[in-house]
């Protein structure tokens, strides 16, 4: 069994296997975050393809991931969607991640409530800047810690946390919600 650190010194060496297991480990979350920018699924497979063929191009370039590859690959996705809007120049919708359906024990009232409480978060999501949107979708849906969104952004850590903070606040009030509930999330 490899360890982390022996899986990405492989990855670096072109090694087929690792570079197998990091796109393993790495594929769904990646197109997780793509889906949830682009909303349609072909074109969310499609790019999600590119940001790896973009992977083993810069490594064959020589570059590579400065803190983690997780990092790396993550602000590569952002640039190739980046690239995918700029080249169709429509505006993202935001479609509702597949684990946030609905368990089969509710009720039919229960589910059309919390649909209803998907979908408005879902409008108040799309309703953020850019740069909000990803610290969110990064922080929250990923699970992405303040520096690696910080590297992938091309940000500090503290303008992160000002992102995240203002973004929870428009959210907040975008749902019509006191923001006092958000201290938690913003300690994350």
């Amino acid at each position: 069994m490899r360890t982390e650190a022996q899986l990405l010194e492989q990855a670096r060496r072109f090694d087929p296997d690792a570079l197998r297991a990091l796109h393993n480990r790495l594929y769904e979350p990646i197109y997780r975050y793509v889906h949830f920018k682009v909303s349609d699924p072909q074109a969310s497979e499609d790019l999600t393809s590119e940001v790896f063929l973009r992977v083993l191009e810069a490594l064959k370039k020589g570059k590579m991931w400065k803190t983690t590859p997780d990092a790396w690959i993550f602000g590569i996705a952002r640039n190739v969607v980046a690239d995918h809007y700029r080249k169709t120049s429509r505006r993202s919708e935001v479609a509702l991640d597949e684990r946030l359906a609905m368990p089969d024990e509710q009720s039919l009232t229960q589910r059309v409530i919390v649909a209803e409480e998907h979908e408005e978060l879902a409008q108040a999501i799309s309703r953020l800047t850019d740069e909000q949107r990803d610290v969110v979708l990064l922080r929250f849906m990923e699970g992405l810690s303040t520096n690696d969104v910080a590297e992938i952004m091309g940000k500090k850590p503290g303008a992160i946390k000002g992102l995240q903070h203002r973004a929870l606040r428009a959210l907040a009030e975008a749902m019509g919600r006191t923001s006092g509930g958000l201290v938690a999330a913003e300690q994350l």
